[in-house]
């Protein structure tokens, strides 16, 4: 189910691209997935039945839709989430960068306080989160508001 901001992005996206008849071509939907940081891969088959045929809006967002319940969507996407917070691309989120993402956020942690988040999903207890632990807080937060923009 998309929430009611994804909807509008998705719709921003759809009308920059769209036609003076509302419509995407089917040339056009590859640019409009990659738009939305999706593969055509992970939507050939949630696309497949469009390929001959414009898009509305309404076929774009069951695409969308579709392309999001893909299995590598969802590994993709917490690849590169767990990049933003990896800065210096070691493959562990330190104290530092996590309170980087916290102060993004307008969240002023002391150091306790950003040990006491590490530690939560820290499996073994080195104060650095890799990967398995980054999935296992992502998993235990799905259904809340936990987002972080890059911007």
């Amino acid at each position: 189910t998309l929430t009611k901001e994804m909807t509008i992005e998705l719709e921003e996206t759809f009308n920059m691209l769209a036609d003076s008849t509302g419509k995407v071509s089917h040339q056009k939907l590859p640019l409009a997935l990659k738009a939305l940081g999706m593969a055509m891969n992970e939507s050939n088959e949630a696309a497949g039945s469009f390929q001959q045929e414009d898009i509305t809006i309404d076929k774009f967002l069951q695409i969308v839709t579709d392309c999001m319940r893909h299995p590598n969507w969802a590994a993709n996407e917490m690849n590169e989430s767990f990049a933003l917070f990896d800065k210096d691309c070691n493959g562990f989120i330190e104290p530092p960068e996590l309170k980087r993402v916290f102060n993004k956020l307008d969240e002023k942690l002391s150091e306790t306080e950003l040990k006491d988040q590490l530690r939560e999903f820290d499996i073994d207890g080195d104060l650095q989160m890799v990967i398995a632990e980054y999935y296992k807080m992502i998993s235990s937060t799905k259904g809340s508001d936990f987002v972080f923009d890059e911007d």
